[in-house]
């Protein structure tokens, strides 16, 4: 027989066993020395308590039960099934059997399972990004595709110089529209096939910092303060310069864009010897906290009637993952959001 047979009163007294060298599995037990011996004292705590709640189900259901318990043999854990039978209304009978190599199986199979769960949940959410990201982009190519079409037409028919300058740059606005789509649209893919290019050298921040104050400080809402504040003039990092004015200039679109009133400030601050930070922050709108774990998701909008794609905070956080950095955000709906991000500092000695 492939099991160890063992036959115990109630109070798992040991009254006989049937076992072979291949079969025993307790350590130092045979059937010439169980006279009297008592399962409690040849098992460990919790084998015995596992094997005990079972013998105490079949007493109170005089039907046979199935467990399972664990104990090291010859310094190997090994997994152990035991199925026990009422014999009378005195004695119990116990099957018990090595099923290790199936425990292992059965394992395999459950991380099999789990593995297989997480691929179809994956390929489900990847059906359904797919999905809005067809929905979104046919509306937002078809939006300023439909004014550049329609404008240019109209502009043929204008009266006057300015009725010509202002549908020129109509047209000219929505061009750019179209053009920053389709670029969003290249750097995601870029970035899920993990085939961007970065041209990672030493950069002086506030060279960066300065290029987009100029940049931005006439695209504010009216009222609105765009500042500067005072920041590590000789202060560098390592990254990709047209990546680093990409990732700001987006946080700082948001900014201008959701914020009605009060101040936008940004900069940056040193953690040496480890890393820079940089932040964006805003008296706006904030946001709500139903969005704020989702925030750099794909095609979220915090307002729909805006435009755009929701791809910018998705593209940044590729961007500052891909060169090695950390990106963040605290936000409270109504007070505003400061948006951060870190990137490794290059250190003063290592500039040329």
């Amino acid at each position: 027989l492939p099991d160890m047979l063992t036959v115990f009163d109630h109070d798992a007294n040991i009254i006989e066993l049937a076992s072979s060298p291949a079969t025993n599995h307790v350590e130092g037990i045979s059937p010439n020395n169980i006279t009297t011996t008592n399962v409690k004292d040849i098992l460990p705590k919790e084998a015995y308590e596992s094997v005990r709640k079972n013998m105490d189900k079949v007493i109170l259901t005089g039907e046979s039960s199935t467990a399972r318990h664990e104990l090291m043999l010859d310094g190997v854990l090994h997994h152990y099934e035991n199925r026990i039978f009422p014999l009378d209304k005195k004695y119990l009978l116990c099957m018990c059997r090595d099923i290790s190599q199936q425990w292992e199986a059965e394992q395999t199979n459950a991380q099999q399972q789990k593995e297989l769960k997480a691929a179809r949940i994956k390929a489900e959410e990847s059906d359904r990004l797919k999905s809005a990201f067809l929905a979104n982009m046919s509306h937002e190519i078809r939006t300023p595709l439909n004014a550049i079409v329609g404008f240019s037409k109209l502009i043929t028919y204008a009266t006057s110089a300015e009725e010509k300058n202002q549908y020129s740059e109509i047209i000219e606005r929505n061009s750019e529209m179209l053009l920053n789509l389709f670029n969003d649209i290249l750097d995601l893919a870029s970035l899920e096939a993990d085939s961007l290019k970065f041209n990672i050298r030493p950069i002086k921040l506030i060279d960066i910092c300065l290029q987009l104050e100029q940049q931005f400080w006439h695209k504010t809402q009216n009222g609105v303060k765009l500042i500067l504040d005072d920041v590590d003039t000789d202060m560098y990092t390592s990254g990709d310069w047209n990546r680093i004015i990409q990732i700001i200039s987006n946080l700082l679109s948001n900014a201008t864009k959701f914020t009605p009133k009060g101040e936008i400030h940004f900069g940056y601050q040193s953690l040496y010897p480890v890393s820079v930070q940089f932040y964006v922050s805003d008296t706006g709108n904030g946001i709500p906290k139903d969005k704020l774990g989702h925030i750099f998701e794909r095609f979220l909008q915090l307002n729909e009637f805006e435009p755009g794609t929701g791809l910018g905070l998705s593209i940044c956080k590729g961007l500052v993952t891909a060169m090695g950095g950390t990106i963040w955000v605290n936000s409270e709906e109504g007070k505003g959001s400061t948006f951060s991000f870190k990137l490794p500092i290059t250190p003063p000695d290592t500039i040329s």
